[in-house]
């Protein structure tokens, strides 16, 4: 009788863990695609940008990025969780709290690579560095990047992800100027 009892506590210990990770998957999938993303007010320019670019919408491959596959970080899973929800509770708390009027898109663009990571781009691109050795072009431009001997991000060369995003973003604040 004890055996029986033991078996069944770790059976249902054991779909504990199952059905929790299983759960787990499905809403981390579930919160990373646009159009999770561009539920948010905010993000309907990001959204729409999204989806006329060869990474969103208009892949000739047909294969799809997600949001979360260039704006977290895919070093680690404890990094991308932690990341995860952190950005997550930040995003809910500017969009519904504070309020997103007053974010200036504009100036977030020009520092892009502090929201894309390189992580992401190499996990699609995993055998860019051995490709590149193969085709001389691309491995002049790659190596500097490779070797590190250069601090640029994949977005400092490749403007991806959000094709024509200005021109779904409301205009950049007037710039203030001295009175006097």
């Amino acid at each position: 009788m004890f055996w029986i009892k033991s078996l069944l506590i770790l059976a249902l210990l054991g779909s504990g863990v199952l059905l929790s990770w299983a759960f787990t998957d499905k809403a981390l999938h579930l919160t990373s695609d646009h159009q999770f993303c561009g539920s948010c007010h905010s993000m309907k320019p990001m959204q729409a940008s999204f989806l006329r670019d060869p990474h969103g919408g208009r892949s000739a491959t047909g294969i799809q990025a997600l949001c979360t596959d260039c704006h977290l970080p895919h070093d680690s899973t404890v990094n991308y969780l932690w990341m995860k929800a952190r950005n997550g509770a930040w995003d809910v708390w500017k969009e519904f709290v504070l309020g997103a009027e007053d974010v200036d898109w504009h100036a977030k663009r020009a520092r892009a690579n502090a929201y894309v990571y390189d992580s992401g781009c190499l996990k699609c691109h995993n055998n860019l560095q051995q490709a590149s050795e193969l085709d001389s072009a691309r491995f002049v431009a790659h190596k500097p990047y490779f070797l590190g001997a250069i601090q640029d991000t994949c977005i400092d060369c490749h403007r991806v992800g959000h094709k024509d995003l200005e021109r779904d973003l409301p205009p950049p604040p007037p710039i203030a100027t001295r009175e006097g």
